[in-house]
């Protein structure tokens, strides 16, 4: 039975955490107390004109552990790596040794990564099209760039991580660009930024760079630039092509660029150009000659359907799609199936406490209670949620106290909206008698009709109904009592 004690809680406080009030009905039926005592001390005049509050609190607080539907990632799965650095790119870079790098988009993409040993993550506007269901790049804005790069910031610990600026939030000015670097430094927790362009934007690099914010720089195809470009063609094909992109790879270098990604180049002018710079070259479509090499993760996992157009320098190592498909089926079919969840996947409840009078009350309740009842009695209660629980409570006792627990689905006077009905009868309850003697009483209905009533809950302390909106349990507990 739910616990009545003189150190109460308001009702009010129980009506506005109506979650909390399950939980504690789902969860600590066992351990809940006989109430201390129960007493009505008012004329039935000042019962309907002045509607009281009855009073609940706990004997004692509660901790429960709660479960939760998912938990977190979890710890690493390994021995943590040293934080990868600019100095650490810079070692690999020196000694020959390949700089890998991946895009992540979100946590668990960043959180793979990262515990899998890549050297570089980038936050890539590609999540326009992989995250988002974009057409292509040039849609993202900035707002949602730092939004993913804080998700995978939370999961890099020991790669570093890179923001892709977006079409729009660098091309103004260098002022502009640096504005945007700074953000996604300050607010999307990343340790560098990425801006496409060549040699037009070694001013802009070089005033971000003086900042003290790296960044690394994207030439060859620059799909912010499709339009221009005449779509997702190579670049570098000719030899006045291939010598563009010298230039543009030596002007970001100059301007200050920590490493430079070669998208869509051949591999004999990708390696001509890492030979002649002293940075390290990211390839992407750009042969193996690069310092290292960069793929979009969704790509290189397989994580797409059939059917899908693939680049030609993107290799499939995974097959994450037919593997997530199958186990979405399977899902599926076992819900259906009434095969899951499996006793091994819910929560037990000891026998004897189950089977204890006080816990099992509202079990009983329920069980007792049909369908078109419980719905009529939704709709006469017609009142909050928090309210409703409270007369859930009073139908439980009922029922625990060997009341007949369909009584209540019967009282019409409990939806009297604000125009609580005469009590017909005046008695009541004698003084100190236990609130778990339930005894029901015949009040006057609106519609004249006399319906029976529990009397439960009572308290000298009642103070302060709480919410009173005018509807259903809004001056309308003092039907309840």
């Amino acid at each position: 039975m739910f616990p009545i004690g003189a150190s109460a809680r308001s009702c009010a406080a129980l009506t506005r955490s109506s979650t909390r009030l399950n939980n504690s009905l789902r969860h600590t039926a066992a351990a809940l107390t006989t109430p201390s005592s129960s007493s009505f001390s008012s004329s039935t005049h000042s019962i309907v004109s002045h509607p009281p509050t009855i009073t609940v609190s706990h004997a004692s607080p509660c901790h429960q552990k709660r479960y939760s539907s998912h938990s977190p990632m979890g710890s690493q799965s390994g021995p943590a790596r040293k934080k990868v650095t600019m100095s650490t790119i810079k070692s690999l870079y020196q000694k020959g040794e390949p700089i890998a790098m991946i895009t992540a988009h979100d946590f668990p993409s960043a959180y793979v990564a990262d515990q899998n040993g890549m050297d570089i993550i980038l936050v890539g506007d590609s999540l326009a099209m992989v995250a988002l269901g974009m057409e292509d790049t040039n849609e993202v804005e900035v707002e949602d760039m730092l939004l993913h790069c804080r998700s995978v910031a939370r999961a890099a610990k020991s790669a570093f991580t890179v923001g892709d600026l977006p079409m729009g939030s660098y091309e103004i000015s260098p002022e502009q660009a640096l504005a945007t670097a700074i953000r996604f430094v300050k607010h999307g927790k990343a340790q560098s930024v990425k801006l496409e362009g060549g040699k037009e934007f070694a001013p802009t690099i070089r005033k971000i760079t003086t900042a003290g914010i790296p960044v690394l720089a994207h030439i060859g195809l620059t799909p912010q630039r499709q339009n221009a470009l005449g779509g997702f063609r190579v670049q570098g094909k000719t030899s006045a092509g291939a010598m563009r992109v010298l230039e543009d790879a030596l002007a970001v270098q100059e301007a200050g660029a920590f490493a430079v990604v070669l998208e869509a180049v051949p591999a004999e002018v990708a390696t001509l150009i890492t030979q002649k710079l002293s940075i390290p070259t990211i390839g992407i479509g750009a042969g193996s000659g690069c310092s290292g090499q960069v793929l979009v993760q969704i790509d290189l996992t397989g994580n797409f359907p059939p059917g899908r157009f693939m680049p030609k320098f993107v290799k499939k190592f995974g097959d994450i799609w037919s593997e997530s498909a199958k186990a979405v089926v399977a899902y599926r079919d076992e819900v259906k199936s009434k095969q899951f969840p499996a006793p091994e996947h819910t929560y037990p409840m000891p026998a004897e406490e189950f089977e204890a009078d006080g816990a099992n009350a509202l079990f009983t309740y329920r069980n007792t209670l049909s369908v078109s009842r419980h719905r009529s009695f939704r709709r006469r209660y017609r009142t909050t949620s928090s309210n409703l629980r409270l007369a859930e409570i009073l139908h439980t006792s009922c029922c625990s106290a060997g009341a007949d627990p369909t009584a209540l689905n019967l009282t019409t006077t409990l939806s009297c909206g604000g125009n609580p009905p005469a009590l017909a009868s005046a008695a009541v309850a004698s003084r100190g008698r236990s609130a778990s003697i339930t005894e029901a009483l015949s009040v006057s209905g609106i519609s004249g009709e006399a319906v029976p009533l529990a009397l439960l809950f009572m308290s000298e302390s009642v103070s302060g109904m709480g919410e009173s909106d005018g509807e259903g349990m809004s001056g309308s507990m003092a039907a309840l009592v």
